[in-house]
Parts: structure tokens; C-alpha cells; sequence
């Protein structure tokens, strides 16, 4: 989830204090792609993290992929891979449906389109209220490290509010710091600098190939098994 021990690549949210004890059931008996991820909702739970544990882990109902204490500690609810239910909006109900995400996929009869291609994060917290300087730091390295890891850019196009999707929500609530939470996404990011003239020229071959991160992930591991058997 942090880090690739093949290669050892780590991952932005390798820091980041996670909690994998409190599972879902809910989830689609799917194992995403590269490519098929390419947003990230954010929610907030309108209570406290027990109040989410125990309902994700309620057979039938919703879920999210991650959950944000307000010390930042981060609870890991159904694996990136796995398709969550955190947004009805663009399924079966289309009145609920608001803007349309120019990269969302059509509903497929199955879950709705967002679910589909999305990794939901809920917050502690109430939309009416403030989240904690905790909480952003570790939404906005979480965000830098799913980005990372599906390939795609964490900006505000690609990191909404579940109300900016649904009709019926409102959360995270327009006292929801977005600058915040960029802010935080950037400073998770690699920098330019870290990037070598070398490296640069690799990543244009790779753009080149139409590659994203995890594929790239992906070719490295079959390299590296490759070479053992050498």
C-alpha cells in the first residue's frame, strides 16, 4: 500500500499511520486495472470513525476505501483494487446524479460509474464543521499516493466532493479548506528536483509507450523475475 519491495519504490502516504483493522464486506468482487482508477471522493462521515466502522462493516450496506481520524490516523476499509460503495450517484438512480466528471466511464449496470473508477476517503467529522490540520495532512498525502500509484494527476478535476457528484449530499461541506488539502498534495508529491536528467529522458520514453505508474511498477517486477531465473 506504501511502498514496492520489489523495486523499492515509496510510495508519498509511506508515513502515513494506517490501521488495516476494520475491513468491509462491501465491496465489488472486482480487482482494478491500471487505468481504471481515476478520481478520488472525498466524503466526511457526519460522526465520528467508529460511527463508519460500524456501518461499513454491516453486510449490504455502504463503504469506503479509506476513513481519516481527526489525529490523521488513516483506516484502511476495502482495498484500492476492490470497487467501494461510497456514491450512488451516475447508477441506477440517475435523479441523483449533479456534475459529470469529463473521465467518468458509463454505468455499467453493476455499481455506478464512480464507484467503478474511484477510491472514496471519508473523514471524521461533520460537513458543517471544521477537519483538523491532522486530517488534511494525511488526506492530502494519501491523495498524492493513490494518484501515484493509478497514474493520474491529483488535481482539483480529479479530486472532488461527494456533493459536487450527488445530488441529495453535501458533504465535505463548504467549510471544507481545498487549498488546505492541494497544499498538502503537493508537498507530498516528488519534486522536480528530484528528477535527474536521466530519469527525465526515461520518463519521455515511458510517456511515449502510453504507460502509467503501476504499469511501469508492473514491468520492473516481471524484469526483476526475469533476471533471477538468469
Amino acid at each position: 500500500m506504501a511502498s514496492d519491495a520489489e523495486t523499492g519504490v515509496v510510495m508519498p502516504d509511506a508515513g502515513l499511520r494506517f490501521w488495516a483493522a476494520a475491513p468491509s464486506p462491501n465491496r465489488g468482487g472486482t480487482c482494478r486495472v491500471p487505468g481504471d482508477v481515476r478520481g478520488i471522493v472525498i466524503h466526511s462521515v457526519e460522526g465520528a470513525m467508529a460511527s463508519a466502522i460500524s456501518t461499513f462493516a454491516r453486510i449490504g450496506g455502504p463503504s469506503a476505501h479509506y476513513g481519516i481520524d481527526t489525529d490523521g490516523t488513516v483506516v484502511a476499509f476495502v482495498p484500492e483494487g476492490d470497487v467501494a460503495f461510497h456514491v450512488a450517484a451516475f447508477g441506477s438512480r440517475p435523479s441523483l446524479n449533479r456534475n459529470h466528471p469529463q473521465w467518468l466511464p458509463a454505468y455499467d449496470g453493476r455499481w455506478s460509474a464512480v464507484n467503478a473508477c474511484t477510491v472514496g476517503i471519508e473523514l471524521a467529522g461533520f460537513a458543517g464543521r471544521s477537519f483538523t490540520a491532522a486530517q488534511y495532512a494525511s488526506l492530502g498525502a494519501l491523495c498524492a499516493g493513490i494518484a501515484t500509484r493509478w497514474g493520474f494527476v491529483p488535481d482539483a478535476s480529479r479530486v472532488v466532493s461527494h456533493a459536487s457528484l450527488q445530488s441529495d449530499r453535501s458533504d465535505p461541506g463548504e467549510s471544507f479548506d481545498w487549498e488546505a488539502l492541494f497544499a498538502a498534495v503537493q508537498a507530498s508529491l516528488p519534486t522536480a528536483a528530484t528528477v535527474s536528467d536521466g530519469d527525465r529522458e526515461i520518463l519521455e520514453v515511458v510517456r511515449g509507450l502510453g504507460a502509467d505508474a503501476a504499469g511501469v511498477r508492473g514491468w520492473i517486477e516481471k524484469l526483476g523475475a526475469y533476471e533471477a531465473q538468469q
